[in-house]
């Protein structure tokens, strides 16, 4: 048990850790940008469909039947895992300049120069944090738009709340800027992370390098292209229609609600048998 408390506690310790959980992200942002594809689709009655349906099998998935959703318990993982990235990462630029008694190192000792990325990965790292923040906020708790399911249903159509998101020229321009510091960040990341896990080799280094420069670049222009086509989707004429579509639904949101609260608190008094009477004339 005290090797453990002293490997989480050392340096190396600490580093391996922040580079699991960046892995981690690593792979969880790609799959959110293959995601996110489905706003390529210029057809916007058949792309509400589909990304709505995809957002509503992700929010309803729960295969093992958890008591609750099984999205909730996979955000909280992934908000564990980002905060304690950030809390490595913040840690260890402490202890680094304590240790160097706040001189920063101008070579080091793999590329023989810092580069702009490894001089501002913590910079960047916080910037990134400072988006999503702002990202969720605006995804979450921006205008509520609804939208008929398949099913016949009225839920919240979250391809319009996406759309509208980046309808602002300002924000989708910010949004393309911030990929491209979020790709700057996992370049670097990704070299840093294979490195402190001891995976460094004169043969295997220079693909890893290369593997880390195609994916960072990759995840940038992913998301950058799919915010362009978002940015026009969301002022084309067949969008404002559908936005005016969704307004209309919500008499019938509203009345579905009050049912599905009448559903909940109404109760169905049990049977406790049945009593037979029979008359003889």
């Amino acid at each position: 048990m005290q090797w453990i408390v002293k490997y989480l506690t050392s340096s190396i310790g600490k580093k391996q850790i922040m580079g699991c959980t960046g892995a981690f992200l690593a792979l969880f942002i790609l799959g959110h940008m293959c995601g996110n594809f489905q706003l390529l689709n210029f057809d916007q009655a058949s792309a509400q469909a589909s990304y709505n349906a995809y957002t509503e099998f992700l929010t309803g998935f729960n295969p093992l039947h958890f008591p609750v959703k099984l999205i909730y318990l996979v955000e909280l993982v992934l908000v564990g895992a980002f905060a304690l990235h950030i809390f490595l990462a913040v840690t260890l630029k402490i202890e680094n300049k304590k240790a160097r008694g706040g001189i920063e190192y101008e070579v080091s000792a793999r590329k023989g120069k810092k580069t702009f990325a490894t001089f501002t990965m913590i910079w960047s790292g916080l910037f990134i944090v400072g988006f999503l923040i702002q990202h969720l906020m605006m995804l979450k708790f921006g205008e509520h738009y609804l939208y008929m399911n398949a099913e016949g249903e009225i839920v919240r159509d979250m391809w319009l709340t996406t759309i509208q998101m980046f309808a602002n020229p300002a924000w989708a321009a910010f949004y393309v800027v911030s990929m491209f510091v979020i790709g700057m960040h996992l370049f670097h990341a990704i070299s840093s992370a294979f490195q402190t896990m001891g995976i460094a080799h004169q043969k295997w280094t220079p693909i890893i390098d290369v593997c880390g420069i195609i994916y960072s670049v990759v995840v940038a222009l992913g998301f950058g292209i799919t915010a362009i086509a978002a940015f026009y989707l969301a002022n084309q004429p067949g969008t404002q229609a559908l936005i005016e579509k969704s307004r209309a639904l919500q008499p019938q949101y509203e009345q579905q609600l009050k049912e599905k609260a009448a559903a909940k608190t109404s109760f169905v008094i049990p049977s406790v048998g049945t009593v037979e009477v029979s008359f003889n004339a």
